[in-house]
């Protein structure tokens, strides 16, 4: 941003970067206060989150307002580094826009001085079957993307496709053009088969930015433990996620909160070990089912699951509370400080730099 220029302002109200609903932080003594700021000062990683801020209220109205305006605005995270997603679909052109509106901003310094932020895909549908669009995506700062959403794309099968069709020609030659430039691979919205496809083609380390745990919670959307396996194999990471209605337990009391986040990270850190194991919240700052409203989308729902009755997972309810709250957890649950360290950040941390 040139000297004396005015920064934009946004066409309608945005919703705040913290604070915006009462979401309580697990409760620490002043030594494990401590021990928590000590792990904090370290790197804290998000593999994929959405930190830009909805429109606040959030409506049908606002959001047409606000999506036509192409406008990005990014809330403080607090974060050393977090992969910042678009939305899922779209066009190449769109996808090339999101990059350049996140790395303006993180260049121009209005926010998220001190972090980071890498552009991320939910999916590369955008690219349909061209692989040279990933050379605009990489230089417009998309780091990380997805192989496909949940209907699938013409590189992979969707977790919502059955049966999965697997990694395509074009799919394989995608993967081998990511590793290429320097772009994590994504297995988030990937099928079963294609993921385990895309893990034995693989010659450097995979991701699953945001999910969980099949065992814990018995949807298509978690992850069973074959694919787990898989990724781990190839060196990668499984980010932890967040979402209303995504990684409840079925040991839970029907509501999800923190316990239940934490119950698929420890099954995760048990089955593939504590190196393979990070976070991905999937958070906004706003109403993150509220979007889906306001958009017209329908909510996430799983066959034979509990209806989703929760507007947020409180304590991880936005980019800046998650990580911090998921140590504060790990801590009150006796876990040693370089494990909790890792998965809040060194893990990706290292992971990242071996791959760029």
């Amino acid at each position: 941003m040139s000297q004396g220029s005015v920064p934009p302002q946004p066409v309608v109200p945005l919703a705040t970067d913290r604070d915006r609903v009462a979401s309580p932080a697990p409760e620490l003594s002043s030594g494990q206060r401590e021990r928590l700021a000590d792990i904090l000062a370290g790197p804290t990683v998000s593999l994929h989150d959405h930190p830009v801020r909805l429109p606040d209220p959030l409506n049908e109205r606002s959001w047409i307002r606000f999506a036509d305006s192409g406008q990005v605005f990014l809330g403080e995270t607090g974060l050393s580094t977090v992969f910042a997603s678009k939305l899922a679909g779209g066009t190449l052109d769109e996808a090339v826009a999101f990059g350049t509106a996140v790395t303006a901003q993180q260049n121009s310094g209005a926010a998220t001085s001190d972090t980071t932020v890498l552009g991320a895909l939910e999916d590369l549908g955008p690219i349909g079957t061209e692989l040279r669009g990933l050379d605009a995506l990489y230089g417009a700062g998309i780091r990380c993307a997805g192989l496909a959403y949940n209907t699938g794309t013409a590189l992979a099968g969707g977790l919502g496709q059955d049966p999965d069709p697997g990694l395509s020609p074009v799919g394989r030659g995608a993967v081998r053009a990511m590793e290429e430039l320097g772009m994590l691979v994504d297995l988030a919205h990937v099928g079963d088969r294609s993921s385990i496809e895309a893990a034995r083609l693989a010659t450097r380390p995979l991701v699953i930015s945001h999910a969980g745990a099949r065992t814990v919670w018995p949807t298509p959307r978690m992850k069973p433990d074959e694919v787990l396996r898989a990724v781990a194999s190839t060196g990668g990471l499984i980010g932890i996620e967040a979402a209303p209605g995504s990684t409840r337990s079925r040991a839970s009391s029907g509501d999800h909160d923190l316990d239940d986040v934490m119950h698929h990270l420890e099954y995760c850190a048990e089955l593939i070990g504590i190196e393979h194991v990070a976070l991905g919240p999937d958070t906004f700052f706003g109403d993150h089912l509220g979007l889906y409203a306001a958009a017209g989308w329908p909510r996430p729902s799983a066959s034979g699951m509990p209806a989703l009755d929760i507007e947020f997972v409180a304590g991880m309810e936005n980019p800046a509370e998650a990580i911090p709250n998921a140590a504060a957890w790990l801590i009150a649950h006796g876990w040693a400080d370089a494990d909790i360290a890792a998965i809040v950040g060194g893990n990706a941390a290292r992971l990242w730099e071996g791959v760029r």
